[in-house]
């Protein structure tokens, strides 16, 4: 793993003129070195799916019904979601590593590859003359001005935050954290593929550089490098059902013909359609899975440590930009179409204070609570009628019920193009919510 790949230098160097190779090989020398990065585990993945019905049976039931998941559909229609790179470390102590001479505890996360992506592409725009290399050289060092990220179409020009905006670093992780960074495979795929860019000749400067360095600042940010990952998530409908349904019975049911009470069209007795035709467009940003290691304990080093929040927490962080959500709420009788859900007005930072390159960001801490989620009725009842606890930690560890912590956060903007009623098509306006910070936690148990 700590070798470079060289398969697409090697393809583009085959076919390049002798006056590009110059330029290929100061990228393969230099800054290609880290595409890799350090020792770990890689996986490159494409992926597209078809579910039937998915039920969850208590007495009664759940259903989801026609379930889909692929490429975004205004983009290719019926494809792969692809071009996604996955990347599995174990952080170390801090080790540096004699073969990058980079800490083994020092990781890629989040935008942070924004900044090899610059460093590669201002190499490039500069053995073809390409007026852009000040601004990847800007984006290289870690910033982005706002004027540029609204020429690239990053952002709206009603922006409200100014100076220049840093682009995020690797991050220090534990000794033992694993991480699992979730990022693009090609950064200059949707522009043709960084191996066809680089076996190109040049425009600006034939037969001395690569195509790779005629890509400009707003081709690679605007329409290249943010539109990497495009996906499509779809559900056919989401109903309630009685006790007499069986798994499958709604596979083959029409739910196209929406009626305001909710009735599913094919007459399925004992349900209830709650939505319908929900359909998800959109582009996915960096995805961050950190799985601390801190021990299996709850509360160590405190006065009970037998209870509370486990010491060891998984912090999950995705940055999405949802461009066409459509759907119908039968259960309602209110249709939703254009919904958008981004980071492009007002403040357009991430909740750590980073540019966020037009994505809205959800950050999620999951955590196993131990004898904190609530109390066993029978418990109390049998101990208020007879032996009082009069220690409350025993009482918790007595009678405390375990259970699951989800703490959400959340940062963007959100938009609906049109919202009406019942199948009338009538929609009542727009409505946008701008600088939205929304902080939320939840607890799961069993009763």
């Amino acid at each position: 793993m700590k070798m470079i790949k060289r398969t697409a230098l090697s393809l583009a160097i085959a076919g390049a003129s002798v006056g590009a190779h110059a330029e290929l090989k100061s990228l393969d020398d230099s800054a290609m070195s880290e595409l890799t990065g350090q020792a770990g585990l890689t996986i490159d993945l494409e992926t597209k799916y078809t579910i039937g019905e998915f039920m969850y049976k208590d007495a009664g039931s759940v259903f989801l019904s026609g379930i889909s998941f692929g490429a975004n559909e205004n983009v290719d229609p019926g494809g792969y979601f692809d071009n996604v790179r996955v990347k599995l470390d174990i952080a170390g102590s801090g080790l540096i590593d004699p073969a990058n001479g980079v800490a083994d505890n020092y990781l890629e996360t989040g935008f942070s590859g924004v900044r090899k992506v610059a460093e590669i592409q201002a190499l490039a725009a500069a053995a073809a003359g390409n007026t852009d290399e000040a601004k990847f050289l800007v984006a290289q060092s870690g910033q982005i001005t706002v004027t540029d990220a609204i020429s690239a179409g990053l952002i709206q020009a009603n922006a409200t935050t100014t100076g220049p905006m840093s682009i995020e670093g690797k991050k220090t992780y534990g000794d033992g954290d694993l991480l699992i960074h979730v990022s693009y495979k090609d950064a200059w795929e949707k522009l043709g593929g960084l191996d066809v860019l680089m076996s190109t000749d040049s425009t600006l400067n034939a037969g001395a550089a690569s195509a790779l360095g005629d890509v400009t600042f707003d081709d690679l940010f605007g329409n290249g490098w943010t539109k990497g990952k495009d996906f499509n998530f779809s559900i056919d409908a989401i109903g309630l059902a009685d006790s007499t349904f069986a798994a499958g019975d709604s596979i083959g049911d029409n739910f196209t013909g929406h009626t305001a009470n909710g009735i599913d069209p094919d007459g399925d007795a004992g349900t209830t359609v709650l939505i319908s035709d929900l359909s998800i467009n959109g582009y996915l940003g960096p995805v961050d899975i950190h799985i601390e290691n801190k021990g299996n304990g709850f509360g160590t080093g405190t006065a009970t440590p037998t209870i509370g929040a486990a010491d060891s927490k998984i912090n999950w962080n995705t940055y999405v930009n949802v461009t066409d959500l459509d759907v119908y709420l039968d259960i309602a009788g209110v249709q939703i179409t254009d919904l958008k859900i981004n980071n492009v007005r007002g403040d357009v930072t991430d909740l750590n204070g980073n540019f966020a390159f037009g994505f809205a960001q959800s950050n999620r801490q999951i955590f196993a609570v131990r004898n904190t989620a609530g109390f066993d009725a029978a418990g109390l009842a049998a101990a208020a009628g007879g032996a009082a606890y009069a220690n409350p930690v025993a009482m918790a560890n007595d009678l405390g019920l375990d259970g699951v912590a989800i703490n959400t956060t959340f940062k963007g903007d959100m938009e609906i193009g049109a919202l009406s009623f019942g199948d009338t098509g009538t929609s009542i306006g727009e409505l946008y919510w701008t600088d939205i910070e929304s902080y939320t936690n939840w607890t799961i148990s069993a009763h």
